[in-house]
């Protein structure tokens, strides 16, 4: 078996231990009081991960409290086969980029919690791609033009925290509002993480959990960027309404609500050493998270490599890395990660026998059909055949043609789960 192949392998064993509906069912048994007190339940679903959360939630609630569960439970999900034998309104919405489907699953999520009342229970079971799956601009704000923003904030390097803040602070529904919106009832919020510090106000920009920030740090952050002036004017007028008036603030407590992450990028990767330790492998679970940009924590990872290329082992790695846009190419954060750490490597006139298997966990990579990209001995060959120039792809953010010319990009399509980006590294 080559190394790409173990790789994947590893990969796909965590991916199958980690399925969003096991780790539901296994997370409710703790909460178990909830669900016998309440009178009704209110389940909704929201994100990559939705459908087999979803799914998972209902298995476990079919033992015991079937009659509860108010009129259809409704799941938001990107376009995905839904391979549940459950009955739920499954409203399909846009992601990465949200549109008017998105603004219609927020109005139909709103109106469905709306229904509970103090002696109910509303469980949100949220994952990685809520922010555009659920996006409901604040009055005032066409939706083209938080788009806009949207575009503008990635453009320069934003991190996942910042551009969270900032559409906590321009939303209807994030940043808490989703949970005022069931208010009296007790809300329940099981998460799947996909931001490296587990912030759960960060996550799908905490629609269900209290907001510890404000429309000034929204302002303060557009201004550091030196992208203010860039920024609409209808959502220049908000935040600066907002910033004004106290009462446009986002909610900064609740006592009604209890949320759990139940899986997270520390819990993936922490899967993978158990995998591969039990096949003997010797393994490395690097500490710190990459989320800087590609281009300088793929320069961190060859460094680490480096220092342990005299060894057979297995690197683990994680997070997500920001990407610079200075071209108009095509890839993700891992293609230009692995692009990154090829260069360094051939830079280095490096001949450490290795492969690299980068990877997002929901197996999709950006604006592309692949989930990320591979350096290993097969790549450096096939690139050696050509007079490919990396630095120009790297420059024009063009990545995957630059992979897919090498026949060293992955595809598995989605997972049904997210949790961030995964790196692994074999050294032989």
């Amino acid at each position: 078996m080559s190394s790409r192949d173990i790789a994947h392998s590893l990969f796909e064993e965590a991916i199958a231990l980690q399925r969003p509906s096991n780790i539901v069912f296994l997370s409710c048994e703790k909460y178990e009081d909830y669900f016998v007190s309440a009178e009704r339940i209110f389940p909704v679903a929201v994100g990559k991960a939705s459908v087999m959360m979803m799914d998972g939630f209902l298995k476990y609630i079919e033992q015991k409290h079937k009659t509860k569960i108010f009129e259809r439970p409704i799941v938001v999900s990107n376009p995905q086969e839904n391979s549940s034998t459950f009955d739920f309104n499954h409203i399909i919405s846009s992601h990465p980029t949200p549109d008017v489907n998105s603004v219609n699953a927020s109005k139909e999520v709103l109106k469905y919690v709306a229904q509970s009342n103090n002696n109910d229970l509303v469980v949100f079971l949220l994952s990685g791609g809520g922010s555009s799956l659920l996006s409901l601009p604040a009055e005032g704000i066409p939706l083209e033009d938080k788009i806009k923003l949207t575009n503008l904030l990635l453009s320069v390097g934003c991190n996942i925290n910042e551009i969270n803040t900032i559409r906590k602070h321009i939303s209807g529904i994030k940043g808490g509002r989703l949970n005022s919106a069931a208010l009296p009832s007790k809300t329940l919020s099981l998460v799947i993480s996909d931001v490296i510090n587990d912030d759960l106000s960060s996550i799908a920009s905490g629609p269900t959990v209290a907001d510890n920030t404000t429309f000034s740090d929204a302002i303060d952050i557009l201004s550091n960027y030196n992208i203010y002036s860039k920024v609409p004017q209808s959502i220049q007028n908000h935040l600066i309404k907002g910033h004004a008036d106290n009462s446009y603030e986002t909610p900064k407590h609740f006592t009604n609500n209890i949320s759990e992450i139940i899986s997270s990028n520390q819990v993936f990767r922490k899967t993978l050493v158990n995998i591969a330790e039990t096949k003997n492998y010797k393994v490395i679970n690097l500490e710190n998270t990459f989320e800087k940009l590609a281009i300088d924590d793929a320069k961190k990872l060859y460094d680490e490599v480096n220092k342990n290329k005299d060894k057979s082992i297995i690197i683990i790695s994680g997070g997500e890395t920001l990407v610079n846009l200075t071209g108009s190419g095509k890839g993700g954060r891992n293609q230009e990660f692995a692009l990154s750490f090829l260069n360094k490597y051939l830079i280095e006139g490096s001949d450490i026998n290795l492969c690299l298997y980068s990877v997002g966990t929901d197996g999709i990579d950006g604006p592309t059909d692949a989930a990320g990209a591979i350096v290993d001995n097969h790549t450096i060959s096939r690139y050696k055949d050509t007079n490919l120039d990396i630095e120009s792809y790297l420059t024009n953010n063009d990545s995957y043609s630059f992979f897919s010319k090498l026949d060293s990009l992955i595809k598995i399509g989605p997972t049904g789960t997210n949790v961030a980006d995964i790196q692994i590294t074999i050294i032989n």
